[in-house]
């Protein structure tokens, strides 16, 4: 008796971190779109100081972050589809850095898009961690 009750214990603390972290990261995507959105109707452009021949690859990282952000919010009511959704488009960015931006030329300047997409990631694992204890508990009962 007493262990379900603890176990209900740090459920509600997982989720408690999960949903306060992923808040954070989608209020932080939002600002940025936001701003993005403002830009476009100022300027009539998203990125005024854009270069001629930029590579389509350096529009994919921030795209599926913020795709990973929306994946966070589902999260909120579907564990494990938002969770997935947040995971799967960080481990694609991360694929994306090391192929185009790999760890040995600076180090420093990419601390980071790694940090950032790990931070993004971070509670994607939480929200599938908290389902599959769900679960778990779910089969424990029957």
């Amino acid at each position: 008796m007493e262990e379900s009750k603890k176990v209900g214990q740090n459920k509600s603390r997982l989720l408690l971190i999960a949903r306060i972290w992923s808040g954070i990261v989608i209020a932080i995507c939002l600002f940025i779109f936001s701003g993005s959105i403002v830009d476009l109707f100022r300027t009539g452009t998203t990125d005024p100081n854009v270069v001629e021949n930029y590579p389509f690859i350096e529009n994919l990282p921030p795209i599926f972050s913020f795709l990973s952000a929306i994946g966070l919010a589902l999260a909120w009511k579907w564990k494990l589809i938002g969770g997935l959704i947040a995971i799967c488009l960080c481990t694609v960015n991360f694929v994306i850095y090391f192929i185009h931006w790999p760890l040995t030329e600076n180090i420093n300047y990419l601390i980071a898009p790694y940090g950032i997409n790990l931070f993004i990631m971070i509670p994607g694992i939480m929200f599938v961690v908290l389902w599959r204890r769900q679960n778990k508990l779910k089969s424990s009962e029957r």
